[in-house]
């Protein structure tokens, strides 16, 4: 949730006008520009939180619409048990809707309860709390896709099989419990550095919970220190850097890759038509989300949220640079993936399989699924990360973010080569708009599925 400037005196800040400028480049001047390069500076993070503390607030607390924020609140309960009571009792197309608000829905929760409680001091510890859930849910996801991993599909077989059995108040014979037995003891040693492992990055995630590291940080980008709000955005970011790097460290392979995991995909794998549902509601609630949590009718007007998130309509001749701009993307990208796995492989690292990547996303493998799942990506990707992380979290910690989010499916030279292009498309939303970047996200994105489905290689 967007900072109120009483509590963030950054916020009305000279780095602030300049983080607005960046997303309308043609308005910038010479002062904007300063004050943009001198918020970054130790020296000038004293000055600006002095100066901003005086400033009129734009959308505070003082606009603050409880009506909107009860009506979101009650329609994330509705949605969550509509989605868990209603499955097979209402059409597909709906449980789908319902579950893809379920994705974002947790860090709504989180951002309105860290925001509400600036004027509701209680709702600090309901807050924590449910950040403190947020944390062991990541947990409890990475860990299971990393025992997924571990186990054979043969053992995963099994064991839904006798779970099956149980259910029905049957027995289950195992057909080779030798084998099973050889399989568990095999999978005993990773699995116990699987639970160390995220154990140890839920407690790294709550170092932005010590003010001296967030004073540090603060010298750097435009966080208030002593801000509740940035304290717990802060928090769960670095609760999914550090928790989905750990089967990487662990297994040497993202979970996702895994031979237990692409047989449950090839079991399970939806409709092209589903997959297509799936990627227009995702985008949906990605955009929806990132308003709700920039402000929207909460302390902000549409147009207040558009401008915070750095939308605006481009020009034909922005689409036509930005569409130029991936197409080069592209092109560089194939060289640089050539280097960055001939470097791997002359250190004896794994590298991603890109067999195993075409499986995992199968789904998306005809034109027009291709279309909706770059949209989804591109466009759902920037405004959450670029247009709503990057001008408070400055472009590296974002950046990561990114990049981590595709380490469950990436081994790490791909997790590099994303964080690569997520720079790219930092520095492209600093200089132009998170429209821009979208677009050349999405084309880039598109471009690469249609390589895949046309067979097309460059190198």
């Amino acid at each position: 949730m967007e900072e109120t400037d009483t509590e963030n005196p950054v916020e009305n800040t000279g780095y602030n006008n300049a983080a607005n400028q960046a997303a309308n480049p043609t308005e910038s001047t010479g002062a904007n520009a300063n004050a943009d390069t001198s918020a970054n500076t130790p020296a000038n993070a004293d000055t600006t939180g002095t100066a901003g503390a005086n400033a009129t607030a734009d959308g505070g607390l003082e606009n603050l619409n409880l009506k909107a924020l009860a009506l979101i609140f009650g329609g994330i309960i509705i949605f969550g048990v509509v989605s868990f009571m209603g499955i097979g009792k209402i059409p597909m197309w709906a449980e789908y809707f319902f579950s893809a608000s379920l994705e974002v829905a947790p860090f709504m929760i989180l951002a309105l309860g860290a925001y509400l409680s600036k004027k509701y001091e209680g709702l600090k510890i309901f807050t924590t709390i449910w950040l403190l859930v947020i944390i062991a849910g990541l947990a409890f996801y990475t860990l299971s896709l990393g025992i997924f991993a571990v186990l054979p599909p043969e053992a995963l077989s099994e064991f839904n099989a006798a779970g099956h059995a149980a259910m029905e108040g049957g027995t289950y014979t195992f057909t080779n419990n030798a084998a099973m037995e050889e399989a568990m003891k095999d999978a005993i040693v990773p699995i116990l550095y699987l639970m160390f492992g995220v154990t140890l990055a839920g407690l790294l995630s709550l170092a932005a919970q010590i003010r001296a590291v967030r004073v540090l940080l603060s010298r750097y980008i435009p966080i208030d220190p002593d801000s509740f709000v940035h304290k717990t955005a802060l928090t769960a970011i670095f609760a999914i850097i550090f928790m989905f790097c750990v089967p990487l460290l662990v297994l040497g392979e993202p979970p996702l890759l895994s031979a237990t995991a692409l047989e449950i995909l090839k079991e399970s794998l939806m409709s092209i038509q589903e997959e297509n549902i799936v990627n227009v509601f995702t985008l949906f609630w990605m955009i929806l989300g990132s308003m709700i949590v920039a402000g929207l009718y909460i302390n902000k007007t549409p147009s207040q949220v558009m401008t915070r998130l750095g939308l605006k309509m481009p020009t034909a001749k922005e689409v036509a640079l930005a569409i130029g701009i991936a197409v080069v993307l592209v092109l560089v990208f194939e060289v640089v993936d050539h280097v960055i796995s001939a470097a791997f492989q002359m250190l004896g690292l794994h590298v991603t399989d890109a067999d195993k990547v075409n499986i995992l996303f199968a789904p998306f493998m005809t034109p027009v699924a291709a279309i909706l799942a770059a949209i989804s990506a591109g466009f759902g990707e920037e405004i959450a990360v670029r247009g709503l992380l990057q001008e408070r979290f400055g472009i590296l910690i974002p950046t990561a973010f990114f990049a981590m989010l595709h380490a469950l499916q990436y081994n790490w030279d791909g997790v590099i080569s994303v964080f690569l292009t997520g720079l790219i498309f930092a520095l492209l939303r600093r200089h132009y708009h998170t429209t821009f970047s979208a677009i050349t996200h999405a084309t880039y994105d598109l471009i690469l599925f249609y390589m895949i489905i046309f067979g097309i290689t460059l190198l």
